[in-house]
């Protein structure tokens, strides 16, 4: 069966990423071992002109993956000096395999059998492969917010300062700037393992007794660091990093109006919108 395991996935790689060269069953010559390294597919490719070299590993098992599988994969990409590797199972990876690739070129997945024997990469998977890859960088911090939403104000936006401001029509009632704040909040922590604060700005109106039930635009801020919201949520953020099914069923679908008025007594705050620039710098 694992060999079967092995042509499937190595047919759904060639169709999803036609532009590199996957080689079957590809042999290295280890550089510290000085032996011949069996290499179950080699991924070649080019990033900036520069050549790149990844390696995948398949385990089919009938339990999870342990860390001594994912030492062996670290061990092969160092000996035959790939750029990344792939290790691909069936049934998932224990805390400690999880634990051992963070911060490294190695990525685990998850790919089964459906029930006409074949494997299927669905959109899911390719939204797991953009949380996985992301880095904390000014480039992709703005890449993945512009992704995130057409909403993203870049030139408001401050890297360095961890900011992040949205356009007018994010939210057009204060319930719905606090959900914004607290959904683009949590997921800017899952996208970015490293990131520690972020600082959240959102223009909406206020309508009630304080404006004579007239709207009047605000600036929403939230400024909360990662520890205060998993203490809040009761969840660890990194948790929901590891796949989009668990951000919807771990987060998205618990979000209710207790939570989120909770979120904005603790975190949110406003001042009028022509003094945005003032709370920015508060």
């Amino acid at each position: 069966m694992w060999e079967v395991y092995e042509k499937e996935v190595y047919k759904i790689l060639k169709e999803n990423y036609p532009e590199s060269e996957i080689e079957f069953n590809d042999s290295i010559f280890g550089l510290f071992s000085k032996t011949e390294r069996q290499i179950d597919f080699s991924l070649r490719g080019y990033i900036a002109g520069k050549k790149v070299l990844g390696i995948v590993d398949c385990k089919f098992y009938n339990k999870k993956v342990h860390v001594k599988d994912v030492e062996s994969s670290l061990g092969m990409m160092q000996d035959v000096n790939a750029n990344f590797a792939f290790l691909i199972t069936n049934k998932g990876y224990t805390s400690a395999a999880k634990n051992r690739v963070k911060y490294s070129n190695l990525k685990l997945d998850i790919l089964n059998f459906n029930e006409l024997g074949k494997i299927d990469i669905s959109i899911d998977y390719f939204f797991n492969q953009n949380i996985y890859g992301l880095h904390l960088s000014k480039y992709e911090f703005f890449k993945r917010n512009i992704q995130n939403t057409g909403f993203f104000d870049r030139e408001k936006s401050n890297y360095k300062k961890r900011v992040l401001f949205f356009k007018e029509g994010y939210a057009n009632t204060e319930y719905f700037a606090y959900k914004k704040l607290l959904e683009s909040a949590v997921r800017a922590f899952r996208d970015f393992s490293q990131l520690d604060k972020i600082n959240l700005y959102i223009p909406s109106n206020i309508n009630n007794e304080e404006t004579s039930y007239e709207d009047e635009k605000k600036i929403f801020k939230c400024s909360v660091s990662r520890r205060e919201l998993e203490q809040f949520l009761e969840l660890e953020i990194e948790f929901l990093r590891e796949d989009i099914i668990i951000w919807r069923e771990h987060f998205l679908s618990k979000l209710n109006k207790d939570m989120v008025m909770n979120f904005a007594d603790q975190f949110v705050n406003h001042k009028p919108y022509n003094n945005y620039e003032d709370l920015i710098h508060d």
